[in-house]
């Protein structure tokens, strides 16, 4: 039997960032730039408002399960979408509409609230990105569950991944001793904050930077794949929406885990050990990010053909009502149809705030699209009945599947894995 090696379990502390030259072989250098040109065609081609408001809100929650599901927090999509209407509406008492929820649904809502912010109130070029912006996205992850009153704060004791509660033995990584967490985050937020020629790389770099800080108790994978998205807002790649690169990492969390520890170099910041390590890295990221950009193209087109099906059921369904087939442009039915992807469960209340109609125009379209067979009724609370969009509720399940068999060509990382 071959003789187990030896490990040593003392804490990791990486170079700093911000400031730091990197040097990218001529290869890597135009792998960025292909899919540098990918994210900016997508961007072109995405469709326009109302179509990119509905598409950006299911990337946005597409992306938050996922990322959430890496961490093992796992939800129905029905479920999230569920508490999300509940607390968009905060229909009665907040104790009764959020009764049946699960922990994890919490949870998963809190990541699309949190991803939200990384790319809105965190995407101002004109203000720096600070510490306190950072540790306000890890408390938004914990709202409402049993670590919220210790978040938002940097960690003051050495944690480590993997192993047990007990201590670092038998632990994957250890990260940075406490002392050096908060000069290490400092360091961080200035790297965000820089205007940086190649965005992906900069995304890549902050992201695998903060999960080796590992400067929380709990949330700093969630945190740290929703600073990927505030990267590219930032330098103007990804505006409007975010691609579903979690989704990717999910499905390849092999090559995910080989890519961060092979960031994890020992060695002076320019010495081979570092670019090998980098690179390796960046290259994990570029494959993940080429597979978003294809399924936010499929998604986008998915969502096309559902919305000509659902206009073909609405249709037959009015001629059996001795209907004109086709509802006048901007009628309240059609408006809801555009933007059901992105709220794929309502009530009549949400529905009239959201097109800003009657409460009576916004039941008469929910109960014609519930009759067309577009969307399905649920009770949720006595006397409320939810409509749900299932078909929306099955592209997230059906877009892991394909990624689990989409094989990356990645060698090297299997001297890191």
């Amino acid at each position: 039997m071959e003789e187990e090696r030896p490990r040593t379990f003392a804490a990791y502390e990486p170079d700093l960032l911000s400031g730091r030259r990197l040097r990218l072989s001529a290869e890597l250098a135009a792998e960025v730039a292909e899919v540098d040109r990918l994210v900016r065609a997508f961007n072109d081609a995405a469709p326009t408002s109302p179509h990119l408001e509905s598409l950006a809100r299911f990337l946005l929650r597409s992306e938050a399960v996922a990322s959430s599901r890496i961490e093992g927090v796992v939800a129905s999509a029905r479920a999230i979408a569920h508490l999300e209407l509940m607390l968009a509406t905060k229909a009665g008492d907040e104790q009764r509409s959020t009764r049946g929820i699960s922990d994890s649904a919490r949870e998963v809502v809190n990541n699309v609230l949190a991803l939200r912010r990384a790319v809105t109130a965190l995407s101002n070029t004109e203000a720096a990105v600070t510490v306190d912006d950072i540790n306000g996205l890890q408390a938004a992850l914990m709202v409402e569950t049993e670590q919220h009153e210790t978040s938002g704060f940097l960690r003051t004791v050495q944690n480590w991944v993997g192993g047990n509660s007990y201590g670092p033995h038998g632990a994957e990584y250890v990260p940075p001793a406490p002392e050096a967490v908060a000069p290490l985050m400092t360091d961080l937020a200035a790297f965000i904050s820089e205007d940086h020629p190649l965005p992906l790389v900069q995304a890549a770099l902050v992201h695998a930077q903060f999960e080796t800080i590992h400067p929380y108790n709990d949330g700093n994978g969630r945190t740290g794949r929703a600073l990927i998205h505030t990267a590219l807002a930032r330098q103007g790649l990804a505006v409007g929406h975010v691609l579903p690169i979690s989704m990717s990492l999910l499905a390849h969390a092999r090559e995910y885990i080989a890519g961060l520890n092979a960031y994890r170099y020992v060695g002076e910041p320019d010495s081979h050990a570092a670019a090998a390590g980098v690179d390796a890295w960046i290259r994990v990221f570029l494959a993940a990010t080429r597979d978003a950009v294809a399924e936010a193209r499929r998604f986008t087109d998915e969502l096309i053909q559902m919305r000509k099906a659902w206009y073909a059921k609405l249709a037959d369904y009015r001629e059996s009502q001795g209907r004109r087939g086709q509802p006048r442009k901007g009628a309240a039915v059609v408006r809801l149809m555009e933007q059901l992807p992105g709220v794929p469960i309502v009530t009549a209340r949400a529905t009239q705030s959201l097109l800003s109609i009657s409460f009576v125009a916004a039941s008469s379209a929910l109960d014609e699209l519930a009759g067309a067979g577009v969307v399905q009724v649920k009770e949720v609370e006595r006397g409320t009945r939810a409509y749900l969009a299932t078909d929306v509720l099955d592209l997230i399940n059906g877009a892991e599947r394909r990624l689990t068999y989409t094989k990356w060509e990645l060698p090297e990382l299997d001297a890191w894995a």
